[in-house]
This record gives C-alpha cells, sequence and structure tokens, in this order.
C-alpha cells in the first residue's frame, strides 16, 4: 500500500535535506517541500506561531517504519511532526514505481547479518516502553526477559545507555524477529540507534527463564554518547 508522510521544519535548507536523505536511503520514491507557510501551535503552555516548510514523502507501508526512524534521527525538532496517510486509490503504474524506488538496496543500506542473531533491547524499544509498538509492532515473533551481564545502565536524553562494566546487569528483553522480518528489522533498528550514540554489537545475554546464554545484538553507548547518571537498579523499568 502506499503511504504519503508529511512533517515540518523550520528552514528551507533543513527541509531540502531531510527530503534528499529520504530519497538517496530509498526510504521514499520522492519528497516534495513547499512553503513557507505560518504554523500556529500549542508548545509549553503557550500558543506559537512560527514560518515552517513542508516535506512530503511518497512510500509504501512496508517502509514507513524506516523513514519514521529516519526522520526522527535527522530532524532537530524535540517532538517533530511525522503523519503518515495510507492512500486509498492510485494509479497500477505510480504504485509500482513507489514500490520499485524504495526496494532496499544492499549497497546502500549494507549487508543483513546472515546468522539471525536476536536482539536484546533494554530501553524506549522494549515491549511495554513507548517505542516498541511504533517500531517493532508485527515484527517480532518471540520475546522472553533476559539480562546483560557486565554491564551498567546510564540515563540519557530521553533514553537509557548500556556500558560495559567489570560488574553490573542490565534488565532487558529479547526480540526474536518473526519469520521473513528479519531483513527490515536489522536495518530499521540500526537506522534508528546508531544515530542516536549507540553501537551494535554481539554479546551474550542471560535469558531468564532457563537460564540459557543467547548471542543476541545489543547496542551499547558508543564512546560519544551523552551519558547521564548511572541507573542503579540496571532497570529502565524501574528507575527509582
Amino acid at each position: 500500500m502506499i503511504v504519503t508522510v508529511r512533517t515540518t521544519t523550520d528552514a528551507r535548507a533543513k527541509a531540502d535535506a531531510l527530503a534528499r536523505g529520504a530519497v538517496e536511503a530509498r526510504l521514499a520514491a520522492c519528497a516534495q517541500v513547499s512553503g513557507p507557510l505560518t504554523s500556529v501551535y500549542h508548545w509549553r503552555g503557550a500558543i506559537e506561531a512560527s514560518e515552517e516548510w513542508q516535506v512530503e514523502f511518497k512510500t509504501t507501508e512496508a517502509r514507513h517504519p524506516a523513514l519514521e526512524a529516519h526522520l526522527l534521527a535527522a530532524h532537530d525538532y524535540e517532538t517533530p511532526e511525522i503523519l503518515a496517510t495510507r492512500v486509498t486509490r492510485v494509479s497500477e503504474g505510480y504504485a509500482r514505481w513507489v514500490e520499485r524506488e524504495t526496494a532496499p538496496d544492499p549497497a546502500i543500506e549494507g549487508p543483513v547479518a546472515d546468522d539471525g542473531l536476536p536482539f536484546f533491547m533494554y530501553g524506549t524499544l522494549r515491549p511495554g516502553a513507548y517505542n516498541h509498538d511504533r517500531f517493532l509492532a508485527g515484527r517480532i515473533g518471540a520475546e522472553a526477559d533476559a539480562v546483560l551481564e557486565g554491564a551498567v545502565l546510564h540515563d540519557g536524553p530521553g533514553y537509557p545507555y548500556a556500558v560495559p562494566a567489570e560488574k553490573g546487569r542490565v534488565a532487558g528483553t529479547l526480540l526474536t524477529p518473526a519469520p521473513g522480518a528479519y531483513g527490515e528489522l536489522f536495518g530499521l533498528l540500526d537506522r534508528l540507534e546508531l544515530p542516536a550514540g549507540y553501537e551494535r554489537v554481539a554479546k551474550e545475554v542471560l535469558r531468564v527463564r532457563d537460564g540459557a546464554r543467547v548471542r543476541a545484538w545489543v547496542f551499547l553507548a558508543a564512546p560519544d554518547a551523552p551519558l547521564g547518571p548511572v541507573i542503579g537498579t540496571g532497570d529502565w523499568f524501574n528507575r527509582s
């Protein structure tokens, strides 16, 4: 299904960069920039008015999560507008063109690991956290509570960072992709996490239900991650 995705930003150059970046990454077949326009909105208890430019992307429903992740990483707004609308009617030729132009390209997105490791998530992508359903719904086949040993958890700018340490434990969830979803999920998580100050590494985690040690992809803090205070519990869901 074809989807249009709309966002706004406060400068023409930023709008052009968002449009070009999404098309170059094959996350949108095309993007149109329009403006300037005046936006009136509530923000932190006051009514604001500002000049903005709008960018509208043409993509597919399958590529929409990856496009949203890309925009969240590339946008400089604290809470960017990202609105998606399913197109109920579209010419067949145009639909095929959008599907063709947004097909993942290994030369752009990089090779997908062929070992099929599950993912250990401990922050906002963990089941029950606000980004899980937003990005992972329909892509997860199995979930299991797990612990990453030899790491401590730091607070961050709205999400946590795990940092290797001699002692410490980080609580999280082991996510196994649904059949056929591994490649898409692998690329989506890289596009979402790497620009936010993480690096992906393969680590052993302890599966709680049976004590098994399972090798999984873990997003650890990159050297330049904006680390906050240590979360003593090691559990993002139990920070008090």
